[in-house]
């Protein structure tokens, strides 16, 4: 078994498919194919189960990548010793956040150094979670709903991850630009929502709870998964959005409505596979986080 087959294995797990694979390496998808196809041979064991999407792991070949990760993680080591120096990296993976985008490019502009590697992916609870657990980012931010933490605990539980709880804030309904009052005259209440938000459009009732204000079911009238295209409908719309409150407490747009109470509360927080293996800027960016959340508690 050689290095290369190894990378290639581990491209091909973490790209998804072995299209994509080739891309990433610079070869073709029938070189990536042989490559697996001899792996598979020598380990007389499937790697892979192909599937219309894709490919997906086999239970042997969740134990190969596992070992092939910790193998290539070694030979970084190595090449280090050997007074290589490997190009440095921050690959995180958050729940869809604004917040999270200033605070990156903000560390970018810091803290990049010629040859640096930078690498950002949006999705939901889930997905960053699963990303972190097969290696495909170092680092993962998520914002936790009551209702999901048990669920989300667990798996990352069952994948031996840490998680560190970062900031507690709550639930916010803002509404557009355009919005002229509230409760609506009309008793409806039109939302746009963003596909990867753990975030349910009957939440919103939780609102009856404030004096004064009664609503019939809210609507979802626009779903997304562009975080640009849901800011600007809010900015030029009288749509509403139920989201968590800012982590620095602040909202360009329309004033929002906080929703108070434990109920409500929101858990933002890393996940991450073990801090004794995070490198120089993984560690770098979870310390600015924490800075800069700590120094909003003072603004």
């Amino acid at each position: 078994m050689e290095i290369r087959q190894l990378r290639c294995f581990v491209t091909c797990v973490e790209a998804g498919s072995f299209t994509a694979a080739a891309e990433l390496l610079y070869t073709t998808q029938s070189s990536v194919s042989k490559t697996i196809h001899a792996m598979e041979h020598e380990l007389q064991t499937e790697l892979f189960e192909r599937t219309g999407r894709g490919i997906r792991l086999t239970a042997r070949g969740q134990e190969l990548y596992n070992y092939a990760v910790n193998v290539l993680d070694t030979m970084e080591q190595i090449e280090q010793l050997a007074g290589k120096s490997p190009v440095r990296s921050l690959k995180v993976s958050v729940n869809p956040s604004s917040w999270m985008e200033a605070a990156f490019t903000e560390f970018y502009e810091r803290a990049f150094q010629k040859d640096d590697y930078y690498e950002y992916f949006e999705g939901n609870v889930r997905d960053v979670i699963e990303r972190v657990q097969k290696g495909q980012d170092d680092l993962g931010f998520i914002y936790l709903l009551k209702e999901q933490s048990a669920s989300a605990r667990f798996l990352m539980r069952k994948y031996q991850l840490q998680f560190e709880p970062l900031k507690r804030i709550q639930l916010m309904l803002y509404g557009g630009n355009k919005v002229g009052q509230f409760p609506p005259a009309d008793g409806e209440l039109r939302l746009v929502q963003g596909s990867q938000t753990e975030v349910r459009p009957e939440d919103v009732l939780r609102l009856g709870a404030i004096e004064g204000i009664s609503l019939e079911s809210p609507q979802t009238s626009v779903t997304t998964n562009s975080g640009s295209l849901l800011r600007h409908l809010l900015e030029h719309s009288d749509l509403w959005n139920l989201s968590s409150e800012s982590l620095d407490g602040t909202y360009s747009g329309t004033e929002g409505i906080l929703l108070e109470g434990k109920e409500n509360e929101v858990l933002f927080g890393c996940v991450s596979r073990n801090e004794e293996q995070l490198g120089e800027l993984e560690k770098e960016f979870i310390a600015y986080v924490k800075k800069k959340l700590e120094n909003s508690k003072k603004e």
